[in-house]
């Protein structure tokens, strides 16, 4: 019984621990990627992009492919409470009233109401999410409460004559690897997308970091957008 309980304990650190690693990407591409669900969702057949992507529609009667970019996974349904200027007045910009865009598609694991393996016709809830990749990790219930992380779907907005924040850096400022700030947003619209290479490509994605496009040290990521 004493051998089986070590046992027991040291495939759940295991597992923990390389739970722990796929957090931080390698910036070498979505193989081997924390995107990559390919060894651990036996209904993906081995592939990687199938979980997001379709060149087909495969007949899902949802229709995920509705919500662009031939979206292959099912799309959350919760309802987020967003940080907006009711928040804090500090905020210039127009925020959606819900999330938009590919925020919208990264909450739909992110949110931790979808399962990660509900993709195509398969309905998942085998695979969960760890707790960690919840964004917001503290939320419950069918509210999501987004005012704890950095706001999405919201204008970006540097011109101070036309009302926006004269403390955010020119769209033409450069963003890591990935051009300039104007080249990772959605229109003129900050989306999670904005800040994360979700495919971990090699020129974009910093290595060893949540799929950053820009490295923590010395705050780069924040300083890339923000005058401070």
């Amino acid at each position: 019984m004493k051998k089986l309980l070590i046992l027991t304990l040291a495939v759940i650190l295991t597992v923990g621990i390389a739970s722990y690693a796929l957090a931080a990407g390698a910036g070498a591409g979505i193989t081997d990627s924390p995107h990559d669900f390919s060894a651990t969702i036996p209904t993906l057949g081995g592939e990687i992009c199938r979980i997001c992507h379709s060149p087909h529609d495969h007949h899902i009667a949802a229709q995920n492919y509705l919500n662009g970019l031939l979206w292959n996974h099912a799309v959350t349904a919760a309802t987020f409470t967003m940080y907006n200027n009711a928040w804090s007045t500090t905020i210039n910009g127009a925020v959606a009233a819900q999330p938009t865009g590919n925020s919208k598609l990264c909450l739909s694991c992110h949110d931790g109401t979808v399962a990660v393996d509900n993709f195509e016709n398969h309905a998942g809830g085998v695979f969960a999410l760890p707790v960690y990749a919840e964004i917001p990790g503290f939320a419950a219930g069918a509210t999501r409460d987004l005012r704890g992380t950095h706001p999405i779907s919201i204008e970006y907005n540097p011109d101070s004559l036309a009302g926006g924040d004269g403390w955010l850096k020119p769209v033409t400022a450069p963003m890591g690897g990935s051009g300039t700030i104007a080249d990772v947003l959605e229109g003129d619209i900050m989306q999670c997308s904005s800040c994360h290479d979700v495919h971990d490509a090699p020129i974009e994605a910093v290595g060893g970091t949540p799929l950053l496009r820009v490295d923590l040290a010395g705050s780069q990521i924040c300083l890339a957008c923000h005058v401070k």
